[in-house]
């Protein structure tokens, strides 16, 4: 079962995610995926929409830092922090603010929505606060790249070991959101977690990121490979990648969450104990 939380939320995701056709005999992890993203399907919309706004607000705090030509934006997007400090501008630091609060606030809805009835939001502040932790560490993690792929230049060597130093990152915390809205636990545990989870099923997460990060990449060179005016010429394009990977997206948390929960039952995931003091011997 997953742990007690004092907002209540684990017990929400138990009663949805373990339903009649998922506790019959401990069915395979296909079976399981299967059955939550048939009761679920509808929450694909969500994932769009998470997608679109990841998108968007990139290409926005870009265009107010550059100024730049779409085509232009397309390829040296470096997300808003990195942009408002950059640029040293309150505007985009302000938009980086807005985009962090709703990203957080929507994230949190489409979690509990993966494992429960339909929700817009979290549910409490000491949920969102706790999730809004969490993204920020992110948010910092992805603005250090930018600043550390300046750095290197055109340096081949140190911009290989920098991908793969984020991958690694992206694969240790690739858990720690779906854990703070399950689990009810603040960031640097969730994170924690995470890297638990990850040793247990290293392999499927490992397929799960680099396959997301592989038709991310794709659909992003098709895009801009085939955008060399406009926002409003590029816009079905747009769209396209958006439904695209908001579908990916969907279904690799989908079979992310089933994981986590697998490794819950398993009992991998308990704390360590260490061995019993001579206080407590009998």
């Amino acid at each position: 079962m997953i742990p007690a939380a004092g907002d209540g939320a684990s017990a929400e995701c138990a009663a949805a995610i373990y339903s009649a056709a998922m506790n019959g005999d401990r069915p395979m992890l296909l079976k399981r995926v299967t059955a939550v993203l048939h009761a679920r399907q509808y929450v694909v919309f969500f994932a769009i929409a998470l997608f679109a706004l990841d998108v968007g607000v990139p290409l926005l705090s870009a265009w107010l830092y550059r100024g730049a030509a779409f085509a232009e934006l397309l390829t040296n997007k470096w997300g808003p922090l990195a942009d408002a400090v950059a640029a040293r501008s309150a505007v985009i630091a302000g938009v980086f603010v807005v985009y962090l609060l709703l990203k957080t606030w929507l994230r949190a809805g489409y979690v509990r929505s993966l494992t429960g009835p339909f929700h817009l939001g979290p549910a409490n502040r000491g949920q969102f606060a706790r999730l809004l932790g969490l993204e920020l560490i992110l948010e910092l993690i992805a603005a250090a790249a930018v600043g550390a792929g300046m750095l290197a230049g055109e340096n081949v060597s140190v911009a290989g070991v920098m991908v793969i130093v984020l991958l690694a990152l992206y694969l240790a915390t690739i858990y720690a959101d779906y854990i703070v809205i399950l689990a009810g636990v603040g960031p640097i545990r969730a994170i924690v977690l995470s890297v638990r989870t990850v040793r247990v099923a290293l392999l499927p997460s490992a397929l799960i990121l680099l396959t997301v990060t592989m038709v991310g990449d794709a659909t992003s060179q098709l895009l801009s490979g085939s955008v060399t005016t406009s926002l409003g010429r590029a816009a079905p394009m747009l769209l396209v990648q958006c439904l695209v990977m908001g579908a990916v997206v969907f279904v690799a948390d989908v079979v992310l969450i089933v994981l986590y929960l697998s490794a819950l039952e398993s009992g991998k995931l308990a704390p360590r104990t260490g061995r019993p003091s001579r206080s407590s011997r009998g």
